[in-house]
């Protein structure tokens, strides 16, 4: 019988079910006691209105104080912009006196530095003047002894931005008084042409004292930073730490330019704090707004306000609350009968189902297990459901070498249906292994996330064994094809080599075609007793370090003349440094013998085919791309199967198996390697063979050709 996986909270519910009917029975026949009963529920939709009431009330209060404070801080970036832009407006004014334009025509930097020291005693603000010339030289300075201005030259941010319009600097530590200044810089125009730059030194309390009115009161702080992060101005009674807003990521947001509100937390006051910003135009300063945020104070006030509209919608929630329970008990009796004869003909349609299935939750625990899944893995339904799902199976791979696949996990991974048909066995609980075949499929929320995963498996055992009978027959059949076959074809090599006599051009003709097709059914055979091999777990692979460059070289060597033939350029690019792998020689020179025989036949005559060898990260790697027809993006998911042949312009140009892929593919896997093709119809083709790397320092196998025998690069 088809079992379901219940929590323990659910298996004591269910024990108690009856129990709990009687109980609402008895309180839903008079409507005195269930009033009563619902009077008592309603304390959870008083709290939820409560706090709807509160909610909103603190939404609107907040809203307000949000308000309040972007005025404040449109005030304070009003007043200091003023203010800044007042004392750059009288830089500006002195800058186009007479006087200063002649002590600037005379040449003479002591006429430029008496000139400012005038126009600093009219601006007794400025406690430095400076004169800087439009490639950023400093003309003059005023007092001449001021170390301030010496490290100012000429590719500073706030000299660029000043020949545009006025400009306010950072705070420096002036190095003559140490105090703190800023810099105040202004274009100066004489007849609508830009001469130079006035810079004055401002001391950082002056902007403080500009904006101390608005710091007077004690709910909202002003805060003015440069963009190095220093404090221009401080509210006397601040409640947060200078150095604590300098690190927030609200002063951050607003030196790059942004406006906003964030919330700041005080973890030892226990209070919360909003904080408005904004950058200051023209100038690499910011302002922020500091609000402290009392819950407390908002709760009680609105609570007392709305302590009558609370009072009467709680009692008209009582009385519905009574008149609705016996209507609501009534239709929970009515769905629970719904729900388990629901269930009960769920359960008995699948356990009918001879094919076993499962089902995982999103914790790969086991919440479904029907009659057929327990008798394939010899698993009780009642000892598997809530199990986890590595407990119930394990999967290893039916032939030697290969990785051992999940298909479940695969399935969730991959968020689609996948179906197993092979090479896929069942380690059972009392540890024997059955061949089996396994659909799965994940379970998706409406969300669209992945919330468990539904299988179907079955045994395989009578399929695997009719595979492997005609896996048998064909590897007898070949054996026994292949002695013949090598029979023909030495007696054809001796007609066409005239040892029994001179042939005439039309004799040499047809011997020449018998020759090539028995050469064709030779090839055939020894790919039908590979993959026989392969599929028999027969196919030893060797496990050395070799140079792939070299093995790529010799291959390309080899199906040189056959690619000229064709007027193809076959290109071998060497690696810049040996790329040892670690495999089988001869089974991974097949391979790559496959892959250029299959360029070669599928390329039109003066194409391009080219060899490449490289080390990819952990891997080697060695590919074989051309500018041959192509593959339709339709046709490469059966590119791998057996006795699979691409139709093209070309198919018929020569002889082909369709098991080269195939066999390629496995003796790849076998390696714990994988091949990639990726192809455009019409342009070409390119396959990638990864490989795991040999150990560090081992030697490499020199390359061999089919037969085993080394071949020279």
């Amino acid at each position: 019988m088809w079992e379901q996986a219940r929590t323990p909270s659910e298996s004591w519910l269910q024990r108690h079910s009856q129990w709990y009917e009687r109980a609402l029975r008895w309180l839903t026949a008079s409507v005195v006691r269930s009033t009563a009963i619902f009077v008592v529920l309603s304390l959870v939709p008083i709290l939820l209105l409560t706090y709807y009431i509160v909610a909103s009330s603190l939404e609107a209060a907040e809203n307000q104080a949000l308000k309040s404070d972007y005025e404040t801080r449109g005030f304070a970036l009003a007043l200091l912009h003023t203010s800044y832009a007042s004392e750059a407006g009288a830089l500006e004014a002195a800058g186009r006196e007479t006087e200063l334009r002649h002590a600037l025509a005379s040449g003479s930097s002591a006429a430029v530095a008496a000139e400012l020291g005038s126009i600093a005693g009219q601006h007794r603000e400025f406690t430095s003047l400076a004169w800087y010339q439009l490639d950023g030289l400093l003309e003059a300075q005023w007092p001449a002894a001021s170390a301030l201005w010496a490290p100012l030259a000429n590719g500073r941010r706030w000299f660029q931005a000043a020949q545009k319009s006025w400009y306010a600097s950072s705070l420096l530590a002036a190095r003559d008084g140490g105090h703190r200044v800023l810099l105040l810089a202004a274009p100066v125009r004489w007849g609508g042409r830009l001469e130079g730059v006035l810079v004055g030194a401002l001391p950082a309390g002056i902007p403080a004292s500009w904006v101390h009115s608005i710091n007077r009161g004690s709910d909202r702080f002003l805060y003015v930073f440069d963009r190095r992060r220093q404090p221009i101005s401080l509210p006397p009674n601040s409640p947060l730490n200078a150095g604590r807003i300098a690190a927030s990521p609200a002063l951050a947001a607003a030196l790059a330019g942004r406006t906003g509100t964030t919330g700041f937390l005080r973890p030892t006051a226990l209070e919360s704090n909003s904080l408005t910003f904004a950058p200051l135009p023209d100038s690499s300063q910011a302002v922020l707004v500091a609000r402290p945020e009392r819950f407390s104070s908002y709760v009680v006030s609105v609570f007392y306000d709305k302590l009558a509209v609370i009072a009467v919608i709680v009692f008209v929630l009582a009385v519905i609350s009574g008149l609705l329970l016996r209507a609501a008990f009534r239709y929970y009796l009515r769905y629970t009968k719904e729900v388990e004869s629901g269930r009960n003909r769920n359960e008995a349609l699948l356990s009918s189902i001879g094919d076993g299935v499962f089902a995982v939750d999103a914790e790969l625990r086991l919440i479904e297990f029907n009659r057929a899944a327990a008798v394939i893995t010899r698993w009780p339904p009642q000892e598997a459901l809530g199990r986890g799902y590595d407990e119930v199976f394990a999967w290893v791979p039916e032939l030697p070498g290969r990785a051992a696949q999940d298909p479940v996990r695969q399935a969730i991974a991959k968020r689609q249906a996948l179906r197993f048909a092979r090479d896929l066995l069942l380690v059972r609980r009392d540890g024997t292994r059955l061949p089996v075949s396994l659909s799965a499929a994940p379970v998706l929320d409406d969300q669209g996330q992945v919330s468990g995963c539904v299988a179907v498996i079955n045994d395989a055992s009578q399929e695997r064994e009719v595979d492997r009978m005609k896996t048998e027959f064909i590897s007898i059949a070949s054996h026994q094809l292949r002695t013949p076959m090598s029979g023909v074809k030495g007696a054809l090599s001796l007609l066409l080599e005239e040892v029994l006599g001179r042939l005439n051009p039309q004799q040499r003709d047809y011997l020449r075609r018998a020759y090539d097709a028995n050469e064709r059914l030779i090839a055939l055979v020894n790919d039908l007793l590979n993959v026989s091999r392969l599929e028999q777990g027969q196919l030893q692979i060797r496990h050395e370090p070799l140079d792939l460059g070299h093995l790529a070289a010799a291959v390309a060597a080899e199906y040189q003349a056959r690619a000229q033939r064709y007027r193809q350029q076959l290109l071998m690019t060497p690696p810049p440094e040996p790329v040892i792998a670690l495999g089988d020689p001869m089974r991974l020179r097949e391979v790559l013998a496959n892959l250029v025989d299959n360029a070669i036949k599928y390329t039109p005559e003066g194409g391009r085919i080219a060899l490449a060898v490289r080390r990819e990260a952990e891997q080697a790697r060695f590919e074989v791309c051309d500018t041959g027809v192509g593959i339709p993006a339709d046709q490469l998911p059966h590119l791998f199967q057996k006795f699979t042949r691409i139709q093209n312009p070309l198919s018929a140009r020569e002889f082909g198996s369709g098991l080269g892929l195939y066999f390629a593919r496995s003796v790849v896997e076998l390696h714990q390697g994988s091949i990639q093709v990726e192809s455009q119809p019409g342009q070409g083709t390119c396959f990638r063979v990864l490989l795991p790397l040999a150990p560090p320092a081992a030697p490499a196998a020199a390359p061999t050709d089919a037969a085993g025998v080394p071949a020279r690069p």
